[in-house]
């Protein structure tokens, strides 16, 4: 004896929503590594304005300096006399990227940078944040 399954022709045809719920997931984590996430200071800085905008290069120390002269390298922060021992073991050769605040007087700037070169770092650059143009 056979048995006979019928279909209801009147209700919506439901479609299995396993493969779409994994693939949405697999979207998910591939972005979440793909994507490459800005590392935060140990202060919030107000970087100065400018019209152009240059790649950061991947090894380079991002140096964070506010306007009252904290110095702030990864989750390391003091002043100019701590500047030494802040930095990594390995910054010989490898470019310093100063995210400065927009109200640091050019004295404390000029000062940090001829620490930087007595430590015998060569490259150097100022970050700023991208300003639509100004007419």
């Amino acid at each position: 004896m056979k048995r006979r399954i019928q279909i209801a022709q009147d209700g919506p045809v439901q479609e299995p929503m396993l493969p779409l719920i994994n693939i949405v997931f697999l979207l998910l984590i591939f972005f979440m590594i793909a994507g490459s996430l800005q590392k935060l200071g140990p202060f919030e800085v107000d970087p100065p304005g400018s019209q152009t905008a240059a790649s950061q290069p991947e090894d380079a120390i991002v140096l964070w300096f506010s306007d009252n002269g904290d110095i702030g390298i990864d989750d390391l922060t003091g002043g100019l006399d701590r500047l030494s021992s802040m930095l990594p073991v390995d910054y010989i050769g490898r470019p310093v990227e100063i995210r400065a605040d927009r109200n640091v007087e050019g004295q404390k700037v000029v000062t940090l940078l001829a620490r930087l070169q007595e430590l015998g770092v060569e490259k150097v650059q100022l970050m700023t944040a991208m300003q639509p143009d100004q007419e």
